[in-house]
């Protein structure tokens, strides 16, 4: 009988990430049709899409690239885009639109290896790496808003795509260097908040010329700059060559804007000035700033102070049927963000003292590199709230959640021995916990009492 041969060490290597990737597939695409009804904010981004479609004129107050891959994805998948998607709960026509919902899964599906690969690129271990793609996986709130039709896990996906490539940029080759650009320049495109993933590759680019003082350095910045211009932009021009006629928005906008749309008054006034697209550009530019400052107050609205720790969920759908109650939340799994909320602000703490000594030059003082970009990264993605006083909600939360997970991977890695136990408790208790809340990231039915039992904290209802 012939020797059993070892599995090759590549395999050993890659193995556990192959099946975090299964593990992750699987846990977005179970329960794939359910419910096959409108969720939260369906009620906006893919009847936005499929205005597309239609050629119909709408204002949002995001960039539209991501409303532009719901509108590829509705002409895949051949939907009829009369469709309104009015209102939470309202049965879909048929289960063809449950495609619309594939995207950000698939989103979602590849945001823990990418987390992952950046855990690689700060030196965390394998350990470490491995256990901060496992508590993204067993997330429930990032799983609950990959699930459904919103534009959130593009933009996770984007922006941590982006900060990856550059990372891997840093050894050499231009190919990661525009790949980056192009990727900072989609998450973008798809939020403003986006604009933290940007500033933090030029902020990597621009440290990375101090240190070689090359014109390499400044080509790779002006190209980083130009790659996220050009993607940000042109969404907006592929947005105005599909909306070419009138839509129920097209009033707010002014005659000259209007004169561009068929079936406008401004249109058919020969008389009429067209605005040209850089002057679209900027009146739409004003209006969704305009739109962004007037939001109102909202039931489920949450301050930046109530995230680290999850004090604030949001009820996305609910529907109660004989005595029970099927609910999905857009509610963290409370191992995952609490310790992550831990390990973020213990680095916090005692970020401000290290670069004190630092900057004064003290002997022995230094600036751990992982931990200094952990907590840039984070800052950079929290502190623009902190200054916004509309309405907000836990879901802005989220690229700084993903990189407070790295900050979990960067503890365990200092803690020693200690790590061969940590991690895998860690990773016991995430998963325990997913399958406690899993119900409410399902919209799965619980008896009144068993969905009461999960409310821990008054401000997850």
């Amino acid at each position: 009988m012939p020797a059993v041969q070892p599995l090759r060490p590549a395999l050993v290597r890659t193995l556990p990430f192959v099946l975090l990737l299964a593990l992750s597939a699987a846990l977005h695409f179970a329960w794939y049709a359910h419910p096959a009804s409108v969720v939260f904010d369906e009620v906006y981004f893919p009847r936005f899409g499929l205005a597309y479609l239609k050629g119909e004129y709408f204002f949002d107050l995001h960039p539209p690239l991501g409303k532009l891959i719901f509108a590829g994805t509705g002409w895949l998948a051949g939907l009829d885009p009369s469709f309104a998607f009015a209102s939470i709960h309202q049965p879909f026509p048929d289960t063809s639109y449950l495609a619309l919902r594939i995207p950000p899964r698939l989103a979602g599906t590849l945001l823990p290896l990418v987390l992952v690969g950046i855990a690689f690129e700060l030196g965390l271990s394998r350990l470490a790496a491995f256990t901060v793609g496992a508590l993204a996986v067993l997330d429930n709130g990032l799983l609950s808003d990959s699930r459904i039709a919103l534009v959130d896990p593009f933009l996770l996906l984007a922006g941590f795509g982006a900060l990856w490539c550059w990372l891997r940029s840093r050894a050499g080759g231009w190919g990661w260097t525009v790949a980056a650009g192009l990727l900072a320049g989609a998450a973008l495109a798809v939020k403003w908040s986006g604009l933290a993933f940007v500033g933090l590759v030029l902020l990597g680019a621009g440290l990375h010329w101090l240190r070689a003082r090359s014109l390499a350095g400044i080509g790779r910045i002006a190209l980083l700059i130009a790659l996220s211009a050009s993607v940000y932009v042109a969404s907006f021009g592929l947005h105005y060559a599909l909306l070419t006629r009138s839509g129920p928005d097209a009033a707010h906008m002014s005659a000259a804007y209007q004169a561009n749309l068929a079936g406008t008054a401004a249109a058919a006034d020969a008389a009429q000035p067209r605005a040209n697209f850089g002057e679209r550009l900027v009146e739409l530019h004003g209006k969704m700033f305009g739109g962004h400052q007037s939001a109102g107050p909202h039931p489920y609205g949450s301050r930046w102070y109530d995230w680290p720790f999850m004090m604030r969920g949001i009820a996305m759908w609910t529907q109660g049927k004989d005595g029970a109650l099927a609910s999905i939340h857009l509610l963290g799994n409370p191992v995952v963000w609490w310790a992550s909320g831990y390990a973020i602000l213990l680095l916090l703490v005692n970020f401000p003292p290290r670069l004190f000594n630092w900057a004064l030059r003290r002997p022995g003082a230094r600036l751990a590199p992982t931990e200094t970009a952990i907590v840039i990264a984070w800052l950079a993605n929290m502190l623009p709230f902190v200054l916004i006083s509309r309405v907000m909600f836990v879901y802005h939360y989220l690229p700084a959640l993903c990189i407070a997970l790295l900050g979990v991977g960067h503890l365990i890695d200092r803690s020693g021995r200690d790590a061969r136990w940590l991690a895998p408790a860690l990773i016991a208790l995430a998963a325990a916990s997913f399958v406690y809340f899993a119900p409410l990231t399902y919209g799965l039915t619980l008896t009144h009492a068993e969905f009461d039992a999960r409310m821990w904290l008054r401000g997850w209802r």
